[in-house]
């Protein structure tokens, strides 16, 4: 072959450089155009909830699968084939970068297999992945998608509750079928959830339709359980009552004295259906005398707008006595109510007091007895077994001339010189319970007979002293520690004026003034300067001539023939009265102060007295307000008793303290019950007895 020339090489160089350059050999050039979309990473199986891993990639192409490296388009991606009716999350449009669009953060929701993605972009050709499953995550919790709102007392949630299962990541469980139970969390009302409170899941949700709390309240919560789940509570919501329909009385009337205020003022609410009160009410009510058994005028303001929703009645009062009076209480378009009933009394006079455990007793001018207060043991001797916050007659019609209150038991002795005793614990007749005045056993002829804590104690005309009922620690100063249900002498052949029983000691007066005790002796209350028990009389130290002497719950108090009082034994809240609080005394010392008083008596650990002016005075514990000073602080020295009354006598008991005033007017204070003013509230003042 002949050799080509020079130009005729060039041209067949460049005509070959052309072919190669129209075949694309050697070209890095990019497709001059988009024309669709393609998937260059496919969606691969995932579980619901869970990020699709890898990411998924998408690519602007031309028509000939190659990326179109300077395109930016925006590239939307959303579900194609949906077999588990699931929801596409995450960044569902991307615009591309160098020609790529990636989608890192798709999630879907609804199990299923088959399930596809369809990517799209304006101008170019869409494009649909391969098949891919989706598997259910595992249910891990529960939560509330649809909290219970404000609901109005007794009707239903409105729209209904629903309770979703979810996974780990809070994504429905469209699969979940479990059953849920849903109660109440923070009961804010103390009310009651109704309706049906256990529900089947459908499609991953349980719906709660009819719930309904009947009490109204601000800030219930809901809780949301089942086995093997996470539980839930709902956000704080309130039940509010419904329209005005009833009256109530909430604060029922007590007895009172006729012509003195019913105290504490009566108090009527509006409430709805449910009982729940209807705080915006403004309702006019009237009060008016029910059942009137005594004929009585009702005086005071009768009636009064309500504030809040009740309607307070301060200051009524009727004139004449009566036992089973009523109100009514009305206004208009509500259901009228009745009270409980109560009694209207003439005052009694009183001639003396005993403040006993959890009740006490009093006895008037003409010797009748009264009591009040707790009364599971019969104490009251009235014949049943209910308490009394005001005071019943003892039973039996009996005239007595002393009465002495112990802890579940009551004593006392007639004009005739017969001993009785009723309640729990050593009557002394024989029996463990009698709720009417029996006779002590023995047909003795007693001067005194006093309930202790558990065992009695009296004297006879004659001086002797017999006790009966516990006797583990030697209480009864018969020599022994075996407890009798009738009485057994106190041995010593001493001659005794008076006998106290305390808590589980005893100490009686002699009619020469020399103080004896016996029993328990762990905080020096037997005065003898030991620690020693004894089962038999032993002298307290000194050389004191009492007047009167008086034990406690574990001390003792003495007082001189010149008024001069002494105590002796424990002293943790002061009740010795000697400024001392917390150091106690095996034997007498002196109450602080100079006073003189005409009477003392030994509480369970306080002290009170009576000076010849007629003030009362008590030191010790304070906490039930016992000292009626006003406040609640122990006093190790004697404190004046609020009120400026005069008094003949005070009786300091467990809990609480009462006194006669010289005009026959009984009070108590300290711990509500046995107050005997018509009401189960302490007091820490003097407070009238009905």
């Amino acid at each position: 072959m002949r050799p080509l020339s020079p130009s005729s090489r060039c041209t067949l160089l460049l005509s070959i450089a052309t072919v190669l350059s129209l075949a694309g050999c050697g070209d890095t050039t990019e497709p001059v155009v988009a024309t669709r979309l393609g998937f260059t990473t496919q969606p691969a199986a995932t579980t619901t909830g869970a990020v699709i891993t890898p990411p998924v990639v998408v690519a602007v192409q031309d028509a000939d699968g190659n990326t179109f490296a300077s395109a930016t388009n925006a590239v939307t991606v959303a579900l194609g084939s949906n077999p588990g009716s699931g929801t596409l999350s995450g960044t569902t449009t991307v615009s591309a970068v160098n020609g790529v669009a990636t989608f890192a953060d798709l999630r879907i929701s609804g199990a299923g297999a088959g399930y596809t993605l369809a990517v799209s972009s304006p101008g170019l050709a869409a494009a649909t992945s391969t098949p891919f499953s989706v598997t259910a995550a595992p249910a891990s919790r529960l939560a509330f998608v649809v909290q219970p709102g404000p609901v109005t007392a007794g009707t239903a949630f409105a729209p209904a509750v629903q309770v979703a299962i979810q996974d780990a990541a809070g994504h429905t469980i469209t699969s979940a079928t479990n059953s849920i139970s849903v109660g109440i969390g923070t009961n804010a009302g103390s009310g009651t959830l109704s309706g049906i409170t256990t529900v089947a899941a459908v499609n991953g949700i349980a719906t709660f339709s009819g719930l309904s709390i009947n009490k109204a309240g601000t800030g219930y919560s809901l809780f949301a359980a089942a086995p093997s789940l996470v539980a839930a509570t709902s956000t704080p919501f309130a039940v509010v009552a419904g329209p005005a329909s009833v009256l109530a009385f909430t604060v029922q009337p007590t007895g009172a004295l006729t012509g003195t205020p019913i105290s504490p003022a009566v108090a009527v609410a509006v409430r709805d259906l449910l009982g729940n009160l209807v705080t915006n009410a403004t309702h006019g009510v009237q009060i008016a005398i029910g059942a009137n058994p005594g004929g009585g005028i009702l005086s005071g303001t009768a009636t009064v707008a309500a504030v809040s929703g009740v309607a307070t009645f301060p200051g009524l009062r009727i004139d004449k006595p009566g036992i089973g009076y009523t109100f009514t209480a009305t206004a208009v378009n509500l259901s009228a109510e009745t009270s409980a009933g109560f009694t209207i009394r003439d005052p009694l006079v009183f001639a003396s007091i005993t403040a006993g455990y959890f009740h006490s007793c009093g006895l008037t001018t003409g010797g009748v007895a009264y009591c009040w207060g707790e009364n599971a043991g019969g104490q009251l001797g009235s014949g049943g077994g209910s308490k009394s916050n005001v005071p019943v007659p003892v039973a039996g019609g009996l005239g007595f001339a002393g009465l002495g209150a112990g802890r579940t038991h009551t004593c006392g002795v007639t004009t005739g010189g017969v001993g009785y005793c009723w309640g729990d614990n050593s009557v002394g007749s024989g029996t463990s319970t009698a709720t009417t005045p029996r006779a002590v056993a023995g047909m003795l002829t007693f001067a005194r007979v006093i309930a202790g804590y558990a065992h009695s104690c009296g004297v006879t005309t004659s001086g002797a002293g017999y006790c009966w009922g516990s006797n583990g620690l030697g209480e009864l100063g018969n020599g022994t520690t075996t407890s009798t249900n009738v009485p057994v002498q106190v041995s010593g052949g001493l001659a005794f004026a008076a006998i106290s029983p305390g808590r589980v000691f005893s100490c009686g007066l002699t009619t020469a003034g020399k103080a004896y005790c016996w029993g328990t002796n762990v905080e020096g209350e037997l005065g003898d300067g030991s620690a020693t028990q004894r089962t038999s009389p032993v002298a307290v130290l000194g050389q004191h001539t009492f007047a009167l002497v008086s034990a406690g719950g574990f001390h003792a108090c003495g007082l001189t023939t010149g008024g001069q009082a002494y105590c002796w034994g424990w002293n943790d809240h002061g009740q010795l009265g000697n400024a001392a609080a917390g150091t106690s005394s095996t034997s007498p010392r002196a109450v602080v102060g100079g006073l003189t008083f005409v009477t003392l008596s030994a509480g369970n650990r306080h002290t009170c007295g009576v000076t010849a002016a007629g003030v009362g005075y008590c030191w010790g514990d304070n906490g039930n307000g016992t000292l009626g000073t006003g406040g609640f602080d122990p006093s190790s020295a004697p404190a004046p008793v609020a009120g400026g009354l005069s008094w003949a006598t005070i009786s300091a008991g467990r809990f609480h303290t009462c006194g006669v005033t010289t005009t026959g007017a009984a009070y108590c204070w300290g711990a509500g019950g046995p107050l005997g003013d018509g009401t189960d509230l302490g007091r820490p003042v003097p407070t009238r007895v009905f």
